[in-house]
């Protein structure tokens, strides 16, 4: 019985298997090797065959709003390689990628004072990666204001209101 009630709570205490972004490839790989999902929807942002709310471009990566935002003003900073996860993206473009994480980050505190800012990256659909293309979180967050439980089958964030915050988040970057 103990051994039953041990492996109970093995189960509960083990994470979700993260809900994979709508447009993935059926049978592309989720784990953290296999080949690159050329169907996710950060590589059709990229294509121009998705819209996004963009907040920065480069040569290197493109900043946009997220449309299922866990707070007001969550933005994802992508390469414009198509690299899967941490363990292809390499190093100089990291690097770069970091940098312009860190200036938006800077930018969001600027533009809309929150208490804290949370930068996140999930490599792998066991540790939450749901869009199968590198990338980076950044969570405006505030100490009265939970995090958002979000999810695809909820509607898009209103596409003005994105808008009107990443005026923000561009006017307040030096």
């Amino acid at each position: 019985m103990r051994a039953l009630l041990a492996l109970a709570a093995l189960a509960l205490a083990a994470p979700a298997a993260a809900e994979v972004a709508p447009g993935t490839t059926p049978g592309s790989a989720t784990g953290l090797t296999g080949a690159y999902d050329r169907g996710n929807a950060f590589a059709r942002i990229l294509a121009g065959r998705l819209p996004a709310t963009r907040v920065y471009e480069d040569k290197q990566v493109l900043a946009f709003m997220n449309i299922h935002p866990l707070s007001t003003g969550d933005l994802l900073v992508i390469p414009k390689g198509h690299y899967r996860n941490l363990m292809d993206i390499p190093p100089p473009v990291l690097d770069h990628l970091m940098r312009v994480t860190q200036r938006l980050a800077k930018a969001e505190a600027r533009a809309l004072h929150p208490d804290g800012i949370f930068i996140r990256q999930n490599s792998g659909e066991a540790a939450g990666q749901t869009v199968f293309h590198f990338h980076m979180h950044v969570t405006p967050q505030w100490k009265t204001v939970p995090l958002a439980q979000t999810s695809y089958k909820q509607p898009p964030a209103d596409p003005r209101e994105l808008a009107a915050i990443a005026t923000k988040i561009r006017s307040a970057m030096r």
